[in-house]
């Protein structure tokens, strides 16, 4: 067992949390844009692009993980624990489920998406009726991710401050625990 995660982890974990952060206020400020002006497409394919990127990283991600050695960890009691494994298997089903679902809703929605000339592939036919519905779900499990993100994050700062332990140190760059 090591003390900390592999650098790579830990880089990939920040860099998501950032695109996470990205793709969140993309949508909470789309409103200041009315359709068709240059701002919303811009917050439009920042959502789209960056919810696909936040997939495959998640994917990377979880390779990595499981390829890793594994990292000892302070013992606070069953519960703790328990709670923990569910918010890690919740948190990266959403940052894959989600971005699938948002794709097959555009799909469904008939909207193109290309990064650089290349062209997204649409993985659902055009259904108007079907897409709104998709929608609300996308929508709601983005919500479940508010929630589970603060809880994450609260999570960290009660284990960093209030029981004094290394779990966040474990996941800051440049704050390795294997001396």
């Amino acid at each position: 067992m090591v003390k900390s995660y592999r650098p790579v982890l830990v880089w990939l974990h920040w860099l998501m949390a950032l695109m996470i952060a990205t793709v969140y206020l993309a949508m909470e400020f789309i409103t200041l844009y009315p359709k068709g002006t240059l701002g919303r497409t811009v917050m439009l394919s920042t959502h789209y692009l960056l919810g696909l990127v936040i997939l495959i990283l998640a994917v990377v991600r979880l390779l990595l993980w499981w390829r890793s050695e594994q990292v000892k960890k302070e013992d606070h009691g069953r519960l703790q624990k328990n709670v923990a494994r569910l918010v890690f298997a919740l948190l990266y089903g959403l940052m894959i489920i989600v971005p699938v679902i948002g794709w097959i809703d555009v799909g469904m929605w008939d909207v193109s998406v290309s990064l650089f000339g290349w062209q997204l592939p649409q993985i659902a036919e055009p259904d108007k009726v079907m897409a709104e519905e998709l929608s609300q779900i996308h929508i709601l499990m983005a919500k479940v991710g508010y929630g589970l993100i603060g809880l994450h994050a609260t999570a960290a700062l009660y284990h960093h401050f209030i029981l004094k332990d290394a779990t966040l140190k474990r996941m800051l760059p440049h704050c390795r625990l294997d001396s």
